[in-house]
C-alpha cells in the first residue's frame, strides 16, 4: 500500500504496538467500506480474525436489521464537514459478532482524506456488562418502586443550595422522571408553562409558607397531560444547609370528570366538523358527477348530429365515387373520406371523455398508434420533456378500440408531463409478451388471463408516487393534482379500457425514481377492415326487403340510395310509429334498420321492444351516432344482434346486415 493511498504506514513497528496494546476494536475501511485493518481487540470482541475479515465489507459486523441504511449513514459522514462523530450519541449502537450474537457497543468514527477517496477509522468498545448493571439497577428500582406503590404517594427532598433532588415511593411514576436523581430544572420542564410559577412554593425558600399545598399540571413522557399536588416544607440543618421535603400526589381523578366534560365537547365538536366536511366532499363529488352527466348529454347530442352529418357526407362519396375515373377527382375524394374518418374518430374521443362511448374494436398494430401520435404528444408535453420510443419490430396485433388506445397514451403523457415539471423524459415502448398464471399472481393482478400479450409501456422520469397515492390510483375521482386542473378518471378510464379489452394494467412509482404503466392487450393476428373499399362490395343477400326508420331526411335519403345500389328492396319512413304501421299491414319484411335516437317519443329501443313482442321473426339492426352504453335493451335482444355506429362504410353496412340475418 503505496503512501499517496494510505498515510498510516501498518507495518511501522511502533504503529503495530500501539494497535496491538488497543483494548478496544479498531477498524479501518477505505472508501468502497471495505475493512483494511483489523486490530487484536477488533479480534478478541468480534470473533474473527484478521486474515478472515480484512478485504470484506463492514456490514459483516453490522446487524441484518440495521444493513440497509447503514452505507447511506457512511457516506453521509464521509461527505460531511466533520472529521469525527461519536455514533452512540444519538442512540444505543448494536454490532455483530460471529458467531451471529448482538451486542451493545459505543463507538467514534473519524476520518483523512486520501488520494484514493477517504479513510474511516472506527473505535468500538463492547458495553455489553455496563448494559447489563445498568438493567440490574433497572430491576431493583423496579422492587422497590413497586414495594412503595401500596401507599399511592410519593416524596422527595431538594437540597436548597445544589438544586438537586431525589425521589422516593411514586414520585417518579407520578411525575414521568426515569430517574430518582434530578436537577428542579428537570420538574420544571414537566410541569406545564401556565403552572411553572407555582413550583415557587415546593422548591425554594418559600416552601410551606403560604399555602399548604399547590397544584399543577404536568406533561407526562408520552405526553399525556396529568395532574399532581405537592405539599412541601423546608428543613434548615444549618444556614449552608438547607432542605425542602415534600409529598407528591396524583390527583388526575379528582380533576378527570371537568376534564373528560371538555373532552366530550371537543370531540363532539370534531365530530361534527368531520360530518360537515364529509357533506361538502359528497357534495362536490355529485356535482362533478352531475357535471359528467350534463357534459356527457351535450356531447351525445352533438355526436349524434355530428355522425348524422358524417353520415351524409360518407354516404353521398361512396355513392360519388362508382362515377369518377380521372385520378385528380379520385385524390380529391379520397382526401374527402379521410376528412369523414377523422370527424368520426373525434366524436369518439368527445364520447370517450364523457365516458358514454361504446367500444369498437379493430385489429390494430401499436406500433403505428404511436408513431402517428408523436407529433401531438410533442405538442401535449412541450420542449422541456424528450420523448423517445422503443419500438418491436414484429408487434403483434391487438383487437382495441383506436380511440381508446389513443386516449391512453395521450392520458399517460399529461400525468408524466405534470410529474416534471423541470423537464425529464418520456420514453413510450411495446413489447410481445407471454404472461402464465404464476405472473399474474406475483403481480397481484385480479383474473388476469394467461396466454400472449402486446406489452405497452409509458415510462417517465418524474417526481414518482409514495404507497398511500399508488394503491388508490386506478379508484375514479382520486387525484393528487391542484383543484381544477384534473377529474381523477384518466387512470381509472385506462383500467376500464383494458379490463374490457381483455387485458389488465400493471403501475410502478417510486419517489424520485419516476413512474411506469404497462398496458397489457390480448395479442391477435386479425387484419383490420378498411372504412372505404376500392372494390365493389359484394352482396348476396339482393332482394330482400328492408324497412328504414330514419328521422334525419338527409341521411334516411343517402341510405335509402345505398341500400338500393346494394339491391335491396326498400320501403323508409321516419319515425317508430309509423314503422309499427308498416309492420302491420305489409308482410314479408326480411329486416328492420332503424336509427336509435328519434323524436316523437319512441326510440329505435323501444321499437326493437315492440317487434321482438309483436313479430319476433323480424330481425332488427340498429344505428345511431350515439349509443348510451347505459340504455339497457329490455326485451330485444334475441332479435337485435349489434348496433352500427355511424358514420359506417358500405363494407360495415353489408357486413352488419349479414350479421343480423344470420347469413355467412
Amino acid at each position: 500500500m503505496s503512501a499517496a493511498i494510505d498515510p498510516f504506514d501498518y507495518n511501522d513497528e511502533r504503529y503495530a504496538r500501539i494497535l496491538e496494546l488497543a483494548v478496544d476494536a479498531i477498524i479501518c475501511i477505505d472508501s468502497q467500506q471495505k475493512i483494511v485493518l483489523f486490530n487484536i481487540g477488533a479480534e478478541h470482541t468480534f470473533g474473527y480474525s484478521s486474515d478472515e475479515i480484512l478485504g470484506r465489507g463492514i456490514d459483516v459486523l453490522i446487524p441484518q436489521r440495521f444493513r440497509s441504511g447503514h452505507a447511506g449513514h457512511v457516506r453521509q459522514f464521509a461527505d460531511g464537514p466533520a472529521s469525527s462523530r461519536n455514533m452512540s450519541e444519538r442512540q444505543a449502537i448494536y454490532a455483530l459478532r460471529k458467531s451471529g450474537e448482538e451486542f451493545p457497543a459505543e463507538a467514534t468514527i473519524s476520518k483523512i482524506s486520501v488520494a484514493a477517496g477517504f479513510m474511516l477509522t472506527v473505535v468500538l468498545r463492547d458495553v455489553t456488562e455496563r448494559f447489563r448493571a445498568e438493567e440490574l439497577r433497572r430491576k431493583d428500582a423496579e422492587k422497590l418502586q413497586r414495594a412503595l406503590a401500596a401507599g399511592h404517594l410519593g416524596a422527595f427532598e431538594q437540597n436548597l443550595q445544589s438544586h438537586n433532588i431525589r425521589l422516593y415511593g411514586d414520585a417518579q411514576d407520578i411525575l414521568g422522571i426515569p430517574n430518582p436523581e434530578c436537577h428542579r430544572d428537570d420538574l420544571r420542564a414537566i410541569v406545564h408553562e401556565d403552572d411553572v410559577g407555582k413550583l415557587t412554593f415546593v422548591t425554594a425558600e418559600e416552601a410551606g409558607q403560604e399555602q399548604p399545598h399547590v397544584d399543577c399540571r404536568i406533561r407526562k413522557p408520552d405526553q399525556t397531560i396529568a395532574w399532581v399536588r405537592f405539599a412541601a416544607s423546608i428543613y434548615r440543618q444549618s444556614q449552608q444547609d438547607s432542605y425542602v421535603f415534600g409529598t407528591v400526589q396524583d390527583i388526575t381523578y379528582q380533576k378527570s370528570i371537568e376534564i373528560e366534560l371538555e373532552r366530550r365537547v371537543a370531540d363532539r365538536t370534531k365530530a361534527l366538523e368531520e360530518e360537515v366536511k364529509q357533506k361538502e366532499e359528497a357534495q362536490t363529488l355529485w356535482m362533478r358527477a352531475q357535471r359528467m352527466e350534463a357534459f356527457g348529454q351535450l356531447t351525445g347530442g352533438i355526436a349524434h348530429d355530428f355522425n348524422n352529418l358524417l353520415t351524409v357526407v360518407g354516404g353521398n362519396l361512396e355513392l360519388l365515387e362508382e362515377g369518377i375515373t380521372g385520378e385528380r377527382q379520385k385524390k380529391q375524394l379520397a382526401r374527402a373520406m379521410s376528412a369523414v374518418e377523422m370527424g368520426a374518430r373525434l366524436t369518439q374521443r368527445l364520447l370517450t371523455f364523457a365516458r358514454r362511448s361504446k367500444l369498437e374494436p379493430q385489429s390494430l398494430n401499436l406500433n403505428e398508434q404511436i408513431v402517428s401520435m408523436v407529433d401531438i404528444l410533442r405538442r401535449t408535453i412541450g420542449e422541456s420533456i424528450t420523448i423517445s420510443s422503443v419500438l418491436a419490430p414484429d408487434l403483434g396485433r391487438v383487437r382495441a378500440d383506436p380511440s381508446e388506445v389513443e386516449n391512453a397514451i395521450l392520458n399517460l403523457a399529461i400525468n408524466a408531463r405534470d410529474a416534471m415539471p423541470e423537464g425529464g423524459k418520456l420514453v413510450i415502448e411495446t413489447a410481445n409478451v407471454t404472461v402464465d398464471a404464476a405472473f399474474g399472481k406475483m403481480a397481484q393482478l385480479e383474473k388476469f388471463i394467461p396466454g400472449d400479450y402486446v406489452q405497452l409501456t409509458v415510462y417517465d422520469t418524474g417526481i414518482g408516487m409514495p404507497p398511500e397515492v399508488l394503491a388508490r390510483v386506478f379508484e375514479p375521482f382520486f387525484t393528487t393534482k391542484e383543484h381544477g386542473r384534473g377529474t381523477g378518471l384518466g387512470l381509472a378510464t385506462i383500467y376500464g379500457f383494458a379490463r374490457q379489452s381483455g387485458g389488465h394494467v400493471m403501475i410502478d412509482s417510486e419517489v424520485g425514481q419516476g413512474t411506469t404503466v404497462n398496458i397489457y392487450l390480448p395479442r391477435t393476428e386479425r387484419k383490420a377492415a378498411a372504412l372505404s373499399s376500392e372494390s365493389p362490395v359484394a352482396n348476396t343477400l339482393t332482394g330482400r326487403l328492408v324497412l328504414l326508420v330514419e328521422d334525419n331526411p338527409d341521411v334516411r335519403e343517402v341510405t335509402l340510395e345505398r341500400l338500393l345500389k346494394l339491391g335491396y328492396e326498400v320501403v323508409a319512413c321516419e319515425s317508430g310509429p309509423a314503422a309499427i304501421e308498416i309492420l302491420r299491414t305489409r308482410k314479408g319484411i326480411d329486416l328492420v334498420f332503424s336509427d336509435i335516437m328519434m323524436p316523437g317519443g319512441m326510440s329505435g329501443y323501444d321499437l326493437a321492444d315492440w317487434i321482438a313482442i309483436n313479430t319476433p321473426s323480424t330481425p332488427v339492426l340498429l344505428t345511431s351516432g350515439f349509443d348510451d352504453t347505459r340504455r339497457k335493451i329490455s326485451i330485444a335482444g334475441k332479435n337485435t344482434q349489434k348496433i352500427l355506429l355511424k358514420p359506417y362504410a358500405v363494407a360495415e353496412l353489408v357486413t352488419a346486415i349479414r350479421d343480423t340475418l344470420g347469413v355467412d
